[in-house]
């Protein structure tokens, strides 16, 4: 092997660490939380240190892992209701990461946190809402009554501080391809 391709393979795998340790924080959250995960914090802070695709691609891999953990050690009931449910979700991290990614795109100007608090508002907002809609067809809405919106919304907040923090940690420590989301570049 060439240190050519050694180096574009060595890069490959530095680029998918990130994303790999979401997943796996992804999966001791489901774990803890049962089904509670946190999307839109995952989706806006894979928006702001991803390339679009990379991100929607994490988002996905985190939902995968987040159901398998709910099929293999939380007893998800195995009906057609439960996988139309997963696939909702699915549906709705990605489109909070689309609306993550746009916000990202559009506010380059701004600096990195800013950017970064606006894309999980974003992000928060469009999953509650993609939510939303199969809950009023299914007459689960009241999970959306504004005390447990609330609740999500802080739990989001909390997972997206501690996710901000890991990440400065690892920048700083020299992580490939990890740059600070704090201090200027």
């Amino acid at each position: 092997m060439s240190v050519t391709t050694q180096s574009a393979s060595n890069r490959r795998l530095d680029g998918m660490l990130w994303p790999a340790l979401l997943a796996l924080a992804a999966v001791g959250g489901s774990l803890a939380f049962a089904c509670i995960l946190p999307f839109a914090a995952l989706a806006a802070l894979a928006a702001e240190t991803q390339r679009p695709r990379t991100a929607l691609a994490t988002l996905v891999l985190i939902w995968a892992a987040n159901q398998a953990v709910g099929f293999a050690f939380l007893d998800y009931p195995r009906d057609a209701s439960t996988m139309l449910w997963g696939l909702a979700i699915l549906v709705a991290a990605l489109l909070a990461t689309s609306a993550a990614c746009f916000v990202v795109a559009r506010l380059n100007h701004m600096r990195r946190w800013q950017r970064l608090g606006l894309a999980f508002l974003a992000a928060f907002a469009v999953y509650e809402l993609a939510l939303l809609g199969p809950s009023l067809f299914t007459g689960e809405s009241a999970n959306f009554a504004p005390a447990l919106i609330l609740d999500l919304a802080l739990l989001d907040v909390a997972w997206l501080a501690g996710l901000v923090v890991l990440h400065e940690i690892l920048a700083r420590l020299g992580w490939p391809n990890l740059t600070s989301l704090i201090l200027p570049a």
